[in-house]
Order: C-alpha cells, then structure tokens, then sequence
C-alpha cells in the first residue's frame, strides 16, 4: 500500500478512537482534583469547586462522561432539589444510569492472520465496569416502590434495595 493512502487510513482511525467531549464539558474552570486514598488502599479522586455555582456544571460533564458517583450526585441534587429545580423525573434517569451493572472485559474477535491460522479473543478491561452504584439502586428502588418521577413498580424497586444491600450500602 503507498503511503499516500496509508496516512488519511491511519487519521481516519486514530479520529473514530478520540473519544469527544460532551457538549456539557466545553469552557468549565473552577475546579480542582485531589487524590484521596481510603483505608482499603482505593485510591479516588475528589473534586473542589471555586463555588456552588460550578459544582452542578462539572457534575453534569463527569456524567456525562459516564461517572457514576457524579451521575448520583447530580441526581441526589435533582431530587432534593438542593441547588436546583426538583426533578425527580431526571434523578429517576440518572440513579437507573448509574445503577446498571456494566461488564468488566469487553470481548474482541482478532481474526487469524494468515488463511489457516489461528484467530484469537482479546480481554480489554473495562474501566468502569462491574455492579452498579449501590446507592444509586437504593435510591432509584425507593422510586419505583413510591412511584417518585418513574412508574411505579414495587417489585423492582424492592429487589433494587435488596441488591444496594447486598453490595454493603447502609443508608
């Protein structure tokens, strides 16, 4: 192949692997990042804010980046209303978002290299993957059990509130 074909290949490729910023994430300042390690030796990161009026920005754009501590905090302040218009419609969303149980490897298919080959399956791990946000189970359980901002089904919400505590949360 001549190199004048391979280069924009290569561009087109590296473009569709650059992951993009939400549109939420554009033009935010204000905010600070701290490494906390806890006595388990988890090392997480905690955000400072200049002031309440960046935090709820910032926690829109770490969700919207897939965070799920910001997904439940944002929908904490959703639903209390703390800092925001109530809208238990939207923190019923986000807490269902968080809550999802989501694959730690994702599977890839390398097909074989040469006709008789052997292919092979790769295991990419997944950042963030594993159970669900147990308090975002426990809070979203208690709206399906309620009827708060989403249908109301007390048989899923009780088996949501269930599952937080068997991952160990303690309101």
């Amino acid at each position: 192949m001549r190199t004048w074909t391979v280069l924009p290949l290569l561009m087109v490729i590296a473009g569709c692997a650059t992951p993009s910023s939400p549109p939420s994430c554009v033009g935010l300042r204000g905010v600070g990042a701290v490494p906390i390690t806890d006595a388990a030796g988890v090392t997480r990161i905690r955000y400072t804010y200049a002031d309440e009026a960046v935090r709820l920005p910032h926690l829109q754009c770490r969700a919207d980046q897939g965070d799920r501590t910001a997904m439940v905090e944002l929908a904490r302040a959703l639903e209390t209303g703390s800092g925001v218009v109530r809208d238990d419609s939207r923190a019923a969303t986000l807490y269902e978002k968080a809550a999802q149980d989501r694959p730690t490897f994702t599977s890839i298919y390398s097909p074989p290299v040469r006709l008789g080959g052997a292919g092979q399956v790769m295991m990419i791990p997944n950042t963030d993957g594993g159970p669900g946000n147990a308090e975002a189970k426990h809070r979203l359980g208690h709206m399906l059990v309620e009827g708060r901002g989403i249908a109301r089904d007390p048989e899923r919400g009780r088996q949501l509130i269930a599952e937080a505590e068997r991952q160990g949360f303690k309101p």
